[in-house]
């Protein structure tokens, strides 16, 4: 028998982390592309729109991935390990370019750390 699909107060922490994690890649890579670049040093074009496109991939991807660990799906888990990495990968390069990307490693840490430490016992209640 498998054990209730109730969420822990971790996964609404994640998720929510994640609700707001990205929105603010949307809204970054909306406002780069409507008022300009908000980087404080001079990338190329090329440079740039790699970073715009890679807000809107990785704000689209997270609300995917927390919708279904809101669901409690077991995809929702992975994929937010998967998008989780993805960002930090992401994070790494753009601190090469500006300091404050390191802001954007938060959610992903905290993400990873939660849900391994809890993973046996939340893929046992997700479908």
């Amino acid at each position: 028998m498998k054990p209730s699909k109730i969420r822990t107060r971790g996964v609404v922490f994640v998720s929510l982390l994640w609700v707001l994690q990205s929105a603010l890649r949307l809204i970054f890579g909306y406002i780069n592309v409507a008022e300009g670049s908000l980087l404080d040093v001079e990338v190329s074009h090329t440079v740039f729109q790699t970073l715009v496109v890679l807000f809107f991939i990785l704000g689209i991807s997270g609300f995917i991935a927390t919708f279904g660990l809101w669901q409690m799906k077991k995809w929702g888990f992975w994929s937010i390990i998967l998008v989780s990495g993805a960002t930090i990968i992401f994070d790494i390069w753009g601190v090469t370019i500006q300091f404050t990307a390191a802001m954007g490693f938060f959610v992903p840490v905290v993400s990873i750390l939660y849900l391994f430490v809890r993973k046996s016992h939340l893929l046992q209640t997700m479908t």
